[in-house]
């Protein structure tokens, strides 16, 4: 599976003069107008994947198999999107007029005006490939129009020459690429003297490059020829599944699942066939990370996006940690901030483009969001933190996702059974454990709970709302000395 923070990967789309490189660089972006291809590998010489919107191997008689017709079947209504390639000998012909006579004895027919207009860019890439036999098959051809089709699981009708259009694509390629910034690219084309289009097949060809590094693109066709320079005829393009939600299956997000009582509530989904993504610092067979890391974060997303398309239920669950004014820094109560409400509003808003029909996010708050023991301040402020937050993501998500929050009181995951005091304090007799809670997950996601959403649910055996007095009920307060 590609990381999108774990390489270099390049996209480049030609423009008028030169070139537009979107280089993803160790999950950084950035575009580049070069003048040569000579002097934009020159300056990345070592990359993992390099996709280039020109063509690569060319024909030198009509019975050799090119990409071209297979990608305008695929593209249908927007196939005039695809020029047709000259000939080997038609690129170079020294004249206009003799590359056109040059392909017409050749292939069988002229070629139209956007075709010559481009011929000088494929015989520099074919020059180029030539004289540097390192880079022949590693430099590799695709189309932005069939990757935005793949990459959006349908064709993309608009035309990304206007605003519309351009939203359209920029709007795809954001769900590829959680937390970048793609707002800028319309007018940064002036700057890098290109049209705006330009950029945004730059990008897309980068998106698509980052996917063939990890092993998800395929080509057309799937067993290429060879043509008489050596180079492969082919198109790399995102396999079909990338930007096609899966059929039936349930995906759930698990923070903190590893143990307690994110473990039981991704055992619980996992009875129901829901397909679950665990993430938690703990070592183990699932994504290991720190989610008060950014960085990580988005990496996460990427991968549930990458191999899924969408997903249903976000279980924000992650512990944070508990500390008191005596003992807690600066920088320990800002971790528990980050763990308890920074993480799961990052994570929603990363995931928002994804959430498919019906979704849920339920938070998993505290009992302390309304009560207190002293020295537990970090805690205590996450959680209370994580409950207001789910209102207001509620408010927000209004018509397409549900959200809540369950504040647990006394949760045993040991399963320990109590008696005596530490049970019968409790209105329901017993301490809790955690399927009470995974219960209670499973419900807010259900077709049941349709109607619930920005609701807090305190699952604590009634122990907060019992009223606690001096000598009642044999209780007595003993303060200390």
């Amino acid at each position: 599976m590609m990381n999108m923070n774990d390489g270099l990967y390049i996209g480049v789309d030609g423009c008028r003069g030169g070139w537009i490189a979107c280089v993803l660089n160790q999950g950084e972006l950035r575009f580049e107008r070069f003048d040569s291809l000579e002097q934009l590998v020159s300056h990345y010489p070592e990359f993992d994947a390099f996709l280039i919107d020109m063509a690569v191997g060319l024909r030198s008689s009509a019975d050799q198999l090119r990409p071209d017709d297979l990608a305008r079947k695929e593209l249908g209504q927007k196939s005039s999107s695809i020029f047709p390639i000259p000939c080997r000998q038609a690129v170079y012909a020294d004249s206009e007029e003799e590359q056109k006579q040059t392909n017409i004895r050749i292939l069988g027919k002229s070629l139209s005006k956007q075709t010559v207009h481009i011929i000088p860019k494929i015989k520099e890439l074919d020059e180029y490939l030539s004289l540097h036999p390192e880079y022949k098959n590693r430099i590799l051809e695709s189309h932005p129009e069939v990757d935005f089709a793949r990459l959006n699981g349908s064709v993309v009708m608009t035309r990304k020459k206007e605003y519309p259009g351009f939203s359209d694509r920029a709007a795809i390629l954001k769900r590829y690429l959680p937390g970048k910034d793609l707002s800028g690219m319309w007018g940064m084309a002036k700057k890098l003297k290109c049209n705006p289009d330009d950029l945004l097949d730059a990008a897309c060809l980068a998106v698509t490059a980052a996917l063939a590094a990890g092993g998800m693109c395929e080509t057309i066709p799937a067993e290429p020829e060879q043509d008489e320079s050596g180079l492969y005829m082919k198109l790399t393009i995102p396999k079909r599944i990338i930007g096609v939600p899966a059929s039936g299956q349930k995906v759930a997000i698990v923070t903190g699942g590893a143990n307690g009582i994110g473990k039981c509530i991704t055992e619980e989904f996992r009875k129901q066939g829901v397909k679950v993504y665990v993430i938690d610092k703990a070592a183990g067979d699932h994504y290991v990370g720190d989610i008060s890391d950014k960085a990580v974060l988005e990496a996460f997303a990427e991968k549930v996006i990458f191999e899924n398309g969408g997903i249903d239920y976000l279980i924000n669950n992650a512990l944070p940690l508990m500390k008191g004014i005596d003992e807690c820094s600066y920088e320990e109560f800002q971790y528990a901030l980050a763990v308890g409400v920074t993480a799961p509003f990052y994570l929603s808003k990363l995931f928002a483009p994804h959430f498919r029909e019906g979704a849920c996010i339920i938070n998993i708050s505290s009992s302390r969001d309304r009560m207190s023991q002293p020295q537990t301040e970090s805690y205590t402020a996450a959680k209370g933190g994580i409950a207001a937050l789910t209102h207001a993501m509620a408010a927000s998500f209004a018509g397409k996702v549900r959200v809540n929050s369950i504040s647990p009181g006394w949760i045993d995951t040991a399963y320990t059974i109590y008696e005596g005091p530490d049970a019968l304090q409790q209105p329901a007799g017993r301490v809790g454990n955690p399927m009470d809670i995974a219960n209670m997950v499973m419900f807010l996601c259900s077709d049941k709970a349709g109607f619930i959403t920005g609701e807090n649910i305190c699952i604590d055996g009634g122990m907060t709302k019992l009223m606690i007095y001096h000598d009642d009920h044999g209780w007595t307060y003993t303060p200390e000395e």
